[in-house]
C-alpha cells in the first residue's frame, strides 16, 4: 500500500481548514484579509504582492498534494473554493471538452503541415496550393 509523504506546511493546512469552512467562492484578497496567514495587502498592485503570490503557491500545493482528498477549484473571476460533487462534474466536463477541442485542432494542423508543398487538380490543370 502506497503512503503519501506529508508535503504540506502548517500554513497550507490552515488554508485548507479555512477553505473547508467556506460555502462560496472566495477571492484571493478576501482570503488574505480574513485568514491573516499572509500579512497585509498593499494599497495598489495587489496581484503583484508577496501575499498573493504566496497564497497562489499554497493553493497549487494543495491541488498537487496527495494528502488532500478534495478538489479545489480556482477561477480568476469567481475565486477559490473546495468543489462539491456537482461542481466538479461540471468543471470536469468543461476541461475535457476543451482538451478534446484542442486535440482536434492540433490534428487538423498536423494534417495541414503534411500537405505542405503538394498540388491539387482543378479543372484538369494542376495548380499549386495557396
Amino acid at each position: 500500500m502506497k503512503t503519501f509523504n506529508n508535503d504540506l506546511t502548517t500554513r497550507q493546512y490552515n488554508l485548507y481548514k479555512y477553505l473547508k469552512e467556506q460555502d462560496d467562492f472566495k477571492h484571493l484578497s478576501e482570503i488574505v484579509v480574513e485568514t491573516d496567514l499572509y500579512g497585509d495587502l498593499p494599497e495598489s498592485n495587489i496581484n503583484n504582492s508577496n501575499a498573493i503570490r504566496q497564497l497562489k503557491k499554497d493553493i497549487q500545493a494543495l491541488k498537487k498534494s496527495g494528502i488532500i482528498q478534495t478538489v479545489i477549484l480556482s477561477c480568476t473571476f469567481k475565486g477559490v473554493k473546495i468543489a462539491s460533487k456537482e461542481e466538479y462534474e461540471d468543471y470536469s466536463k468543461r476541461v475535457w471538452g476543451a482538451i478534446n477541442r484542442r486535440a482536434k485542432l492540433q490534428a487538423l494542423q498536423d494534417k495541414k503541415a503534411g500537405l505542405d508543398g503538394q498540388y491539387r487538380l482543378v479543372f484538369n490543370k494542376e495548380k499549386p496550393l495557396v
